[in-house]
């Protein structure tokens, strides 16, 4: 009888305990990136964002013209007006070559928020509280990219806007960029031109070399994972390309298109384990990406056991504490 009482204890603490963890989760932050080159009315997209707090929206990218200037490329084009209760977070995309050319930083960082402000202005798109800049940066080009980044917090601090960057796995050994936080890139971890590499998106062994930087890592980051599949060329077990569309690349007699995708078994696997170790990573969930041709593969049940991944049992809680007491 003892024995029994201090079960029900126990798992009345369990319970207890739980249920503050469910409170904490259930405020977390739900949000997505949209990576595409047009916003407008698809039903898909409009349900899936009826849930989330925050859109990572991608703005456009910056690339260099053939003269070696860098200049805008791919802006996105706004068919729809965006719902007003979601808060936009405008990204732009820079590629490595713009960091590795020595571009002035001031320069560039008053183009880029001038130009972002603008677009949210002519598509009546609040004033953002906050601006990412994405760029798969080499130690070659941190430099520049770290000096890019230090002009561009100087002017988006006088227009109150907080400045993160994407960091990507291999990233987190480096110093800490100059911005406010960071999003912590949980894709892509494989080489998805190797045909061998079944799991290139996302594989916890790939991702278990970095762990021992995160713990201990000084910007605040939020982890974004991935729900996307990729359709990939091999031409005689080499890589050729990936497929976005049928016509993207000649198909030959022979070649092998493979599917690699994101599972939602290897998404929670990894998610569990870097947030047991960084429960911080917890106050904000981020899936990449909602554009149409991603979210197709993908049930809304799917982004909910994301979402909603360290929600605990409690039905089953209460079934035990009843059973036992």
């Amino acid at each position: 009888m003892k024995a029994r009482r201090e079960l029900v204890f126990l798992l009345f603490l369990v319970l207890l305990t739980g249920c503050k963890h469910q409170s904490t989760t259930q405020h977390a932050l739900r949000s997505a990136y949209y990576w595409s080159t047009s916003w407008r009315n698809d039903s898909l997209v409009a349900n899936r964002v009826k849930g989330l707090n925050k859109l990572y929206l991608r703005f456009f990218d910056v690339v260099l013209s053939r003269e070696g200037n860098p200049i805008p490329n791919a802006t996105l084009q706004f068919a729809a007006k965006l719902p007003h209760h979601l808060e936009v977070i405008p990204v732009v995309f820079i590629t490595n070559d713009v960091m590795k050319s020595g571009t002035n930083g001031r320069d560039l960082a008053q183009n880029i928020l001038r130009r972002v402000l603008k677009m949210c202005e002519t598509n009546d798109i609040l004033a953002p509280k906050e601006l990412q800049i994405d760029c798969g940066w080499t130690l070659s080009s941190r430099a520049h990219y770290y000096d890019f980044l230090t002009q561009l917090h100087h002017l988006a601090v006088k227009k109150h806007i907080t400045l993160s960057t994407t960091i990507r796995l291999h990233q987190l050994s480096q110093h800490v960029p100059p911005v406010d936080k960071g999003v912590l890139m949980m894709y892509n971890t494989g080489d998805f031109t190797d045909i061998n590499c079944t799991h290139p998106i996302l594989d916890l062994k790939d991702v278990m070399p970095y762990l021992k930087y995160l713990k201990n890592y000084s910007l605040p980051l939020s982890p974004a994972y991935p729900l996307f599949s990729y359709r990939i060329l091999f031409r005689n077990g080499h890589y050729k390309g990936i497929l976005h569309a049928d016509n993207d690349l000649p198909v030959l007699a022979g070649d092998s298109v493979v599917v690699r995708k994101a599972t939602i078994e290897d998404v929670l696997k990894v998610k569990r384990t870097i947030e047991d170790l960084r429960p911080s990573l917890r106050d904000e969930t981020i899936i990449y990406d909602l554009s149409p041709n991603h979210i197709i593969n993908y049930t809304p049940k799917d982004y909910e056991e994301i979402y909603r991944a360290f929600l605990l049992p409690f039905d089953a809680i209460l079934a035990l504490v009843c059973l036992w007491s």
